[in-house]
């Protein structure tokens, strides 16, 4: 509807521009323009809430949903072509100020808007090609899961993370090759369609195309730079998993990607268990909390909700949370449909530390969007503009990453501070490891992904080799085996999207986190109460949306003068883990059996044990009270026996015993802790002995007196007696 209203506004303002003073002005240029940008906007936000409504329908599994995405996809391509001739028609010389800097962005914006100007036809045949590929891979029951050869996608994944047999997890994988679209179809009509939309957009390569979308100029130039300081961290990893899965005669060569547990090698997260340190407490403990709270589907967006909300960014609409679905397919996927707190999500249930991770993304995601609605310069255009943000990847990144921070878990209830401060180091370390698994090989297939179809489209392939080229690329760049098509699962691969956005959001998060840690007194601090206190950067970020190009938001972000990505964030996010794997991969000469691990003191309630609390002091002085008594008990029962062993045992030193043997030993003070519990033994024994005298002390004085008394009554017998 809203497009015909457009037409006939520029129709009728058409009309009656010659009726005004003979010539236009600056000023009615500019004014037409305006209006026709904010028509257009009002026009695209129709369409993408029909487009959400559709790929809702869809994504659920209804029988037409399939259908309408199709239809809708393939009209909204007409669509944004019609408006860009309708934008460039109206812009003029005179429409644009020199310090109209809002509305500049928004005319770029809207003349350059991606692969939609292809022309027609092949817009079509792209997102054919993308809405079946997806379709059917979501909705395919032909999947082998090992004990069963019908499943569904969910299973698939749940029965490949627990699978041990490396021949099952070949034929699980396989099984999942066979719902993939057509490899040649893609290489014939699919890819080249890029080079179409870069000529369409106005740029003369592929890269050059992409950098504009990604907004960052030699963005690959840069991401392969980045690239080459994290390869070193990432080749340990990979070298340390194969020495553990396959042995050292395995060590630096390229490794079957089925035994990583994964169907495209773009996440390690399922090998965990196979990679765990000796001291791996931190883990079994969060694992099994997770399992115990069932924090798994919408329990675990809610308890992201909940760390977000103490890092006062904002809070999830619980409409939200209330309309997505938890019982379909991991990782999430977000449905947007391009208003106010209307989002929804649709992922599994299953519960995991990686599903974990991937709900605080997912959440912090649609509180991004949240707070890009807030700021009221931003319309449509400038909230759902088609670019690849670093910023808008880092940022739920980072409180992903946040996720596992120990005041995090502990405010989770999932692994207790205080246990956590016995063995930082050793904690960290398990830590880094999850994280690492899930994000280096992220980092890894981002960039091989762009790389690969860039040279293909630049001939740097021969023609002849083009269909195995993608497993020989990998093999080299990842030193990983897999199939020559099995990249088309991936979203981004099917619908031409570039990973670039996401590649320098990953690097991008981990400068984030950096920024944040450098600020604190120590590394016990708490940092979730520091961002929560000093979050104004992630805020302002978050409300400028596209309206500032994101590399121009990094410096303020980042709190620092200067602005720029760098891979220091990340490595040394890892420093534990670097250091450990370099200790695996080559141990030392002389090997040093030394364990720095101490073993946490938690003393079990005894029957009887004096309770310790923050009122210590007055504790004491009802013990003073109480061996005051005792005195005064024995001093009334006491016979002289030369004897002053009885005379003050020494209550106050009992408590200070129980509180020596209740304080927890740090690490690094095994001495003091030896000392402490020696001392402790010794006063227990000594008030044993102490009380065993009391009630000795006491009898004899009972017994005493009930002699003496009796020998009172008998002498007063004998008196009566002799009266009489």
């Amino acid at each position: 509807m809203r497009p015909t209203l457009t037409l006939l506004y520029i129709c009728f303002y058409a009309l009656l521009s010659p009726l005004q003073c003979g010539t236009s002005s600056s000023g009615d240029d500019r004014r037409w323009l305006v209006s026709l940008v904010d028509l257009v906007e009002l026009d695209y936000v129709d369409h993408c809430e029909q487009r959400a409504s559709a790929a809702w329908n869809e994504l659920v599994g209804n029988s037409k949903g399939l259908t309408a995405k199709l239809e809708r996809d393939k009209s909204f391509g007409l669509f944004v072509c019609q408006q860009t001739t309708d934008v460039k028609s109206a812009l003029t010389a005179h429409a644009l100020s020199a310090d109209d800097n809002v509305l500049r962005r928004k005319v770029k914006l809207l003349l350059q808007p991606g692969d939609t100007l292809l022309e027609t036809e092949q817009w079509i045949r792209l997102v054919t090609f993308g809405d079946n590929a997806l379709h059917n891979i979501r909705f395919a029951t032909n999947y082998d899961c090992g004990t069963t050869s019908n499943c569904t996608l969910r299973e698939l994944h749940y029965n490949l993370a627990r699978q041990q047999d490396e021949e099952m997890l070949r034929r699980m994988k396989q099984s999942w090759e066979q719902n993939l679209p057509d490899m040649n179809d893609y290489l014939e009509h699919i890819l080249p369609l890029l080079r179409n939309a870069s000529k369409q957009n106005d740029y003369n390569s592929v890269e050059e195309y992409w950098d504009a979308l990604g907004e960052y100029e030699g963005a690959i130039l840069k991401a392969r730079e980045l690239w080459e300081n994290v390869k070193p961290l990432y080749m340990k990893l990979h070298k340390y998993i194969a020495l553990r899965l396959k042995g050292s005669d395995a060590v630096g060569k390229p490794l079957p990607v089925h035994l990583f547990r994964s169907l495209t090698g773009d996440d390690w997260s399922n090998l965990i268990e196979n990679l765990l340190p000796k001291h791996s407490g931190i883990y079994q403990k969060v694992q099994a909390n997770l399992q115990l709270k069932d924090l798994g589907g919408e329990a675990a967006f809610k308890q992201a909700a909940k760390l977000i909300q103490a890092l006062n960014l904002g809070e999830a609409d619980p409409e939200v949370l209330n309309e997505s679905v938890f019982n379909s397919t991991c990782p999430p996927t977000l449905v947007d449909w391009c208003k106010p707190n209307k989002v929804r999500a649709i992922t599994c249930k299953d519960v995991s530390i990686a599903n974990y991770i991937e709900a605080h993304e997912a959440v912090m995601k649609i509180v991004y969007k949240q707070t890009i609605n807030l700021h009221s310069n931003n319309t449509y255009i400038l909230r759902e503009a088609s670019r690849y943000s670093a910023v808008y990847e880092a940022i739920p990144g980072f409180v992903s990453l946040l996720s596992l921070n120990p005041y995090a878990l502990s405010r989770a209830e999932l692994f207790p501070l205080e246990i956590f401060k016995y063995n930082p180091n050793h904690h960290r370390l398990v830590l880094q490891l999850i994280m690492a698994l899930r994000d280096l090989p992220k980092l890894n297939f981002y960039l091989a992904a762009d790389e690969w179809r860039i040279k293909v489209l630049m001939g740097a392939i021969p023609y002849a080799k083009i269909p195995s080229s993608w497993s020989d690329f990998r093999k080299n760049f990842s030193f990983i085996e897999t199939s020559d098509g099995d990249f088309l699962g991936d979203p981004y691969m099917v619908f031409n999207k570039p990973f670039i956005g996401k590649f320098m959001g990953l690097i991008l998060k981990y400068q984030i986190y950096q920024s944040f840690a450098e600020e604190l007194m120590s590394d016990e601090s708490d940092l979730v109460k520091h961002i929560a206190e000093n979050n104004d950067r992630l805020i302002d970020a978050m409300m400028q949306g596209f309206g500032t190009v994101w590399p121009e938001m990094v410096s303020d972000l980042l709190a620092k003068r200067e602005y720029g990505l760098e891979y220091t964030g990340l490595t040394d996010y890892y420093k534990f883990l670097d250091e450990y794997l370099d200790n695996q991969l080559e141990p030392p000469a002389e090997s040093d059996d030394s364990d720095d691990y101490v073993e946490p003191v938690l003393p079990e309630p005894e029957e009887n044990e004096i309770p310790v609390s923050e009122d210590t002091q007055d504790q004491k002085t009802k013990d003073q009270e109480i061996g005051e008594t005792h005195e005064e008990i024995i001093e009334e029962n006491v016979i002289d026996t030369g004897d002053e062993s009885h005379q003050k045992f020494g209550i106050e030193t009992s408590t200070v015993g129980v509180l020596e043997i209740k304080n927890p030993v740090a690490a690094g003070d095994q001495i003091e802790d030896a000392n402490t519990k020696e001392a402790s033994y010794n006063a227990y024994w000594w008030i044993g002995i102490a009380v065993a005298l009391a009630v000795v002390v006491i009898l004899i004085a009972i017994i005493a007196r009930k002699r003496h008394s009796h020998r009172k009554q008998l002498e007063r017998q004998r008196r009566d007696n002799s009266r009489a």
